[in-house]
């Protein structure tokens, strides 16, 4: 993958889709959020076309703070999974990204909790919020176990508010490069949900 990745939402579609471009502009996913499902689905394909799906990412409860996110191969084989820490994401979001196994190997955090709450309280206004989505930009960061920054997640300054960054901080293996994208891909869909 060449980085920096940027994560784009469609603006307007009954259900959240998004796409990842790499920085010489080629796809490398689409992701779309299936609707009418009482537990959140995503599935994550090559591009547009959705002629390859990449996997399927599914939450394991119906509505929950503490659920947790399975990333599954086209032949339903979970090769890892995100959930967000409850209570205490509400203020701060907080993940913890698991292997296969589901053996804890890194964590998303957010990095400035003010800057989403002053986002998402102004940045549906009109005028104010044009501004808003210029100015207060929210970033999340992924570490390893033993503190290691893998990558970071930053909303890009625009007027429409819907394109994300991620830059690779740190050597990763191809799988954990994998997990990460999808967590970081998954945890922004529920973060979007969240405001």
């Amino acid at each position: 993958m060449k980085y920096p990745v940027e994560l784009n939402f469609k603006k307007i579609a009954l259900a959240k889709q998004a796409t990842l471009t790499e920085s010489d502009g080629n796809s490398m996913a689409y992701a779309r959020q299936k609707i009418l499902k009482l537990k959140e689905e995503l599935e994550v394909f090559e591009d547009k076309t959705k002629a390859k799906r990449i996997c399927t990412i599914k939450a394991n409860k119906v509505f929950d703070f503490s659920a947790t996110y399975n990333f599954y191969t086209e032949n339903e084989q979970s090769f890892g999974s995100i959930q967000r820490k409850g209570i205490r994401s509400l203020w701060k979001a907080t993940y913890l990204l698991n292997d296969g196994s589901g053996n804890q190997y890194a964590t998303i955090r957010e990095e400035k909790p003010f800057a989403k709450v002053v986002d998402t309280l102004l940045g549906g206004l009109p005028f104010v919020g044009l501004v808003c989505n210029y100015i207060f930009n929210p970033s999340y960061i992924a570490t390893s176990e033993d503190g290691t920054e893998l990558f970071r997640l930053t909303k890009v300054p625009s007027f429409w508010g819907a394109l994300f960054k991620i830059d690779k901080l740190a050597e990763v293996s191809p799988d954990e490069e994998i997990r990460c994208m999808m967590s970081l891909l998954m945890m922004i869909f529920l973060e979007k949900s969240r405001g």
